[in-house]
C-alpha cells in the first residue's frame, strides 16, 4: 500500500508541474524567444574577421612598401650619369620573388595575385610598343595598391581610427570599404573566403 501511495503521489507532482509548464504567460514565452534571438544575432554581427583581414594588409603593407619596392621590378631609365639610359623594362624574375613574397603573407587571393602579375604582362607590352628610358616608367608611376600619388602613409599611422563598412555579397563574398582622410581616398576591397578572407581586388572608388 505504501508503494502505490507513493506512485500516485509522484504522478500528481508531474501532471501539475506540466499543467504549469503550459499554463506560462504568453508574453513571458515570446520574451524568451526574443531574447535568443537577440542573443544570436548580436552573435552573428561580432564577426569582423573581413575587417580584420583588411587592417591586416594594411599593417602588412605599411611595414614591407620598401621590400615590396627593392625587388625592383622596373629596370631601365637613366643608371649611371655618363652612361646612355636603357629602355624600360620588366624583370619577370624579380616579379615571380615579388609575388611569392606577397603569397607568404597569406592575405592574398591567388586571382589578386594573378591579377598583380598581368599588370606587369601589359606594362611590358606597353614598354616594348613604346620604349622610354625618362620620366616615371608608364603604368607604374603610382602605387598599385591605394591608387594614387597622394601621402597614404600618413593614414597609415593610425589604423585603429579607420571606419571600415562591411557589404556582405554572400557567405563567401563581400565588399570592405573604408575612407582616408590624409589622402583623401575611398576603397573598396573585395574579398572571398575559403579557409579565410583574401583580398581579391582593390578599388579606388572616390
Amino acid at each position: 500500500m505504501p508503494r502505490k501511495t507513493l506512485l500516485l503521489s509522484t504522478v500528481c507532482l508531474l501532471f501539475l508541474h506540466c499543467k504549469k509548464q503550459e499554463t506560462l504567460p504568453k508574453n513571458i514565452i515570446q520574451d524568451t524567444i526574443k531574447q535568443q534571438n537577440t542573443n544570436n544575432s548580436h552573435q552573428e554581427t561580432q564577426d569582423n574577421s573581413q575587417i580584420e583581414t583588411v587592417k591586416s594588409f594594411l599593417k602588412w603593407y605599411r611595414d614591407n612598401e620598401e621590400k615590396l619596392y627593392n625587388f625592383n621590378t622596373i629596370k631601365g631609365g637613366i643608371l649611371e650619369e655618363n652612361e646612355a639610359p636603357e629602355n624600360y623594362y620588366v624583370d619577370f624574375d624579380a616579379v615571380e620573388k615579388e609575388i611569392r613574397f606577397m603569397e607568404r603573407s597569406n592575405l592574398f587571393s591567388q586571382k589578386f595575385l594573378s591579377d598583380y602579375k598581368q599588370n606587369y604582362v601589359k606594362g611590358d607590352d606597353h614598354f616594348k610598343k613604346d620604349p622610354a628610358n625618362d620620366g616615371p616608367p608608364f603604368g607604374f608611376d603610382y602605387d598599385y595598391f591605394f591608387k594614387t600619388q597622394e601621402d597614404y602613409q600618413s593614414d597609415l599611422k593610425n589604423i585603429e581610427n579607420i571606419k571600415f563598412t562591411v557589404k556582405q555579397i554572400n557567405s563567401q563574398q563581400c565588399f570592405v570599404e573604408f575612407h582616408l582622410k590624409n589622402c583623401g581616398m575611398t576603397y573598396r576591397y573585395t574579398l572571398s573566403k575559403k579557409n579565410q578572407w583574401q583580398i581579391d581586388s582593390i578599388e579606388n572608388i572616390s
